[in-house]
């Protein structure tokens, strides 16, 4: 049995709202027909971020400044980042469990499938995966409504009668001018099939494995990914102590941002694969915040079913040039 819970927990870690409370949440009764799904379909910026008490009226200005990507999948699979613009990178190139705590606030991920009940007029995401590790397993539903370019999703009201509105606004597809080919196949919902890792002369080397992990590529030029390792536990209690939050940025990584594909076909002095060319993963934000603003380079080959993955080469603590491997599937 899923966990139903109040998705406001998620827009206060992010967008600095009251405390999460429990409150009531329709069951699902009826799965909508394919026409409606499809006005989920596709990238989504987020707008701005309202919360309004019982009576209606603003509790205070609206969130303006957030940035963030929800994407929905045909194949029906959603993927949803959010992060606060005043994030400080961290000292050093990993955290301390201080620092991950102060950050831990400020980044929001999750990942897994999701239902439209066009008859209750909400949508549910079936989390499989979550940067929180309380959420996996859980179902957050939303009310909906759309509005020419933008979708308004609604948590369940709190038990004091205050509502919280999340307005994200659609991202325009690529013009067919910019897509390829290569565009044109890439285009879907990745989930992580296998790790390797090998030295430069072919050598095999350990390679920690992904307990699932999502990778989102929009029609509108945008992508997602989200990572997360085996052997999470939820938090003890009722908020994370500095030593549950470095588990946590320990075990999930994610980023999110526009992305372009680069054809080198035949280039005989690139490294990676040198008949598929490479993407460029231009990460607007990240869940290291050291990483938000930067250009990440994937070379890769790419079938009707999986999508290889290669990051350029790196020098490990031994001096050896290591390069590490991801295989995807694609999901129907």
């Amino acid at each position: 049995m899923r966990r139903q819970l109040n998705a406001a927990c998620v827009v206060v870690v992010c967008c600095g709202l009251a405390s999460c409370q429990a409150s009531e949440v329709p069951e699902t009764t009826n799965v909508t027909d394919e026409r409606v799904n499809r006005q989920f379909v596709g990238a989504w910026s987020l707008k701005s971020i309202e919360r309004r008490g019982a009576d209606g009226e603003l509790a205070g200005a609206p969130i303006q400044d957030r940035v963030g990507y929800l994407i929905y999948d045909a194949a029906g699979y959603m993927g949803v980042t959010l992060m606060r613009p005043d994030r400080v990178p961290y000292a050093g190139d990993e955290p301390t469990a201080a620092e991950a705590l102060d950050q831990l606030g400020s980044y929001t991920s999750y990942f897994g499938r999701f239902i439209v009940d066009e008859t209750g007029g909400f949508v549910t995401h079936h989390l499989e995966g979550s940067l929180n590790p309380d959420g996996a397993g859980s179902d957050y539903q939303r009310f909906y409504t759309f509005s020419e370019n933008t979708l308004t999703l609604q948590p369940p009201e709190r038990e004091d009668g205050s509502k919280s509105f999340l307005t994200w606004e659609r991202l325009p597809d690529l013009p067919s001018s910019e897509r390829t080919a290569t565009h044109q196949q890439l285009f879907g919902i990745y989930r992580v099939e296998s790790v390797t890792r090998h030295t430069a002369d072919g050598y095999s080397l350990p390679a920690d494995q992904y307990e699932t992990a999502f990778l989102f590529y929009a029609a509108s030029g945008h992508m997602s990914v989200h990572l997360m390792r085996p052997g999470r536990v939820p938090y003890a209690g009722e908020q994370p102590t500095a030593d549950d939050a470095l588990m946590t940025t320990e075990t999930y990584g994610s980023y999110f941002g526009p992305f372009s594909v680069n054809e080198i076909t035949g280039c005989i002095s690139c490294p990676g694969p040198r008949d598929g060319g490479y993407f460029v993963h231009h990460r607007v934000g990240s869940e290291n915040p050291r990483d938000s603003g930067t250009d990440g380079r994937r070379y890769f080959e790419l079938t009707d079913t999986h999508l290889t993955l290669r990051p350029p080469l790196r020098t490990d603590e031994e001096g050896r040039e290591v390069q590490s491997v991801i295989r995807w599937e694609r999901l129907d």
